[in-house]
C-alpha cells in the first residue's frame, strides 16, 4: 500500500519493521562493544540503553518537544534538474529560502563550489543548522534540516527544496535527537 502527499509517493510505515530494525540497532552495537573491548577480564562493557527514535517516510516532519529535543530530518532528493544543483547562487537561495519559509531564524550561511561541479552548504540557524550537499551529476542532493523547535515549519522547507530543485523522488528519515527520559524520578 502506498500513500501519496508531500513528500510523494512512500509505502505505508510497518511497526514489524521498525521493531526489526530496533533489534538489528541493538545486535550491531552488542557486536561492536564485545569486539572492541580487549577482554572481559580487562575491561567492564557496559550496554548502552537503546536511546534512537526514527521514523522512515514519516508522516509528520514537525518537532515534538515532549519526546526529544530536536528532530534531524535526512532529506534524499533522486532526479532532480541538474542545472539547479551545479553552482553557489541556486543552491544557496533554495536552502536560505528553504530556511526563510519554514520560520526559522538564520544566524548565517556558507557556500562552496566544487571543480568541476557541485555544491555544499550550511545554514545556521538559531534552532540548529540546515545543510545540502549535491551532485549534479547524479541529479541527487543530500539534505539535512536539523531543528529544535516546535515553531519551525519542516513541510514549507521541503515544499520550497522540491519546488528549487524538481526532484523526481524525495526520501526522507526523521531521526529524534536527544530522547527525553521518560522513566519516573
Amino acid at each position: 500500500m502506498s500513500q501519496v502527499g508531500l513528500l510523494g509517493s512512500r509505502p505505508a510505515r510497518s511497526a514489524g519493521v521498525r521493531g526489526w530494525l530496533q533489534s538489528l540497532g541493538r545486535a550491531a552495537r552488542d557486536w561492536i562493544l564485545r569486539a572492541v573491548a580487549p577482554s572481559r577480564a580487562q575491561a567492564v562493557v557496559y550496554p548502552v540503553p537503546h536511546r534512537f527514535d526514527f521514523e522512515i517516510a514519516p508522516q509528520r516532519l514537525q518537532q515534538d518537544d515532549t519526546r526529544s529535543l530536536g528532530t534531524h530530518l535526512l532529506v534524499e532528493l533522486y532526479g532532480c534538474n541538474p542545472e539547479r544543483l551545479k553552482y553557489v547562487p541556486e543552491v544557496e537561495r533554495a536552502l536560505v529560502d528553504a530556511a526563510h519559509h519554514s520560520y526559522a531564524h538564520i544566524v548565517g550561511h556558507f557556500f562552496h563550489e566544487f571543480q568541476p561541479h557541485g555544491v555544499s552548504g550550511v545554514v545556521v540557524i538559531e534552532e540548529s543548522h540546515y545543510t545540502i550537499h549535491t551532485w549534479p551529476e547524479e541529479r541527487y542532493a543530500a539534505v539535512d534540516l536539523f531543528f529544535c523547535a516546535e515553531s519551525v515549519d519542516a513541510e514549507r522547507a521541503l515544499a520550497i527544496l522540491r519546488e528549487a530543485f524538481e526532484p523526481e523522488r524525495v526520501d526522507v528519515m526523521l531521526v529524534r535527537r536527544g530522547i527525553r527520559d521518560r522513566s519516573p524520578g
